[in-house]
């Protein structure tokens, strides 16, 4: 008996069915991958950060920009350090100098550059909730010399004690703050997030000190009504430093400025 001859347009459609599951494979691999940049930081993010920052100075259109940095951000190039971001100029540079009983190992050489530039600097320390407040303060102190035109001393206080209440809490930071006013003779400023502050430091007391409140999300201002000072966002880009910075405003512009320096 004579075989059948297998005909060539099955053939045919099982190619085209082929490539059309590669192709549709290939793009459904290429949507995913895309957004995933977007939602770990890839373009879409970085867009979106711009996006931001522009609508931070539509709504605060006085604000003066600051950026903070600390061993986390790496060695700086001070001599490529760009003092400007968009068509906004840096106005101020703030420094963490000592975080609970350690010293920031960059702490000396940032503050002797930042000296340099013709801006505004200040320092702060990093609050540990679990160790002795009053060595914390004397930590500080040790380390910063503060003078005439630099901000004032700043607390950092953003984690909660896992060895005390919320009220011994609260009598460690007005140690701190009470040591450190005492030396400087200037009240400190206090940084904190929105929440954190809503939750442990509104009405107890604290709202007579300078607030520096951090929130990142897409908002027109912080909730707390008491900032002088936001940090909106931890992905600032700037030439001169290697990994993304925090990015500050200072509302009301250069009279803020002017009444929160140390005279």
């Amino acid at each position: 008996m004579a075989k059948k001859k297998k005909k060539p347009w099955k053939w045919l459609y099982i190619s085209i069915i082929l490539v059309g599951i590669i192709a549709i494979w290939l793009v459904a691999k290429f949507y995913i991958s895309v957004n995933s940049l977007s939602y770990y930081g890839g373009p879409t993010k970085s867009r979106t950060e711009s996006l931001k920052f522009d609508l931070i100075f539509r709504n605060h259109p006085d604000a003066l920009l600051g950026i903070d940095v600390s061993h986390y951000q790496g060695a700086i190039n001070w001599k490529n350090l760009s003092l400007q971001i968009k068509n906004r100029p840096i106005s101020f540079m703030i420094l963490r100098a000592t975080m609970g009983d350690n010293n920031d190992k960059l702490f000396k050489k940032n503050w002797l550059e930042a000296g340099k530039l013709p801006i505004r600097k200040g320092a702060y320390h990093y609050y540990r909730p679990n160790e002795n407040s009053t060595k914390q303060a004397e930590m500080f102190i040790k380390a910063v010399e503060l003078r005439p035109g630099d901000l004032p001393p700043i607390l950092d206080i953003e984690r909660h004690s896992t060895i005390q209440t919320r009220d011994r809490l609260r009598e460690g930071v007005r140690n701190w703050l009470k040591i450190v006013e005492a030396h400087y003779g200037v009240k400190p400023m206090l940084y904190t997030g929105d929440n954190y502050f809503k939750h442990v430091f509104l009405g107890e007391g604290f709202e007579d000190y300078p607030l520096w409140v951090a929130n990142y999300n897409h908002i027109q201002q912080p909730e707390s009504d008491y900032w002088v000072m936001w940090q909106f966002s931890e992905k600032g880009i700037l030439p001169g430093i290697s990994n993304k910075v925090d990015l500050n405003i200072i509302r009301g512009g250069s009279k803020t400025l002017e009444n929160l320096l140390i005279k």
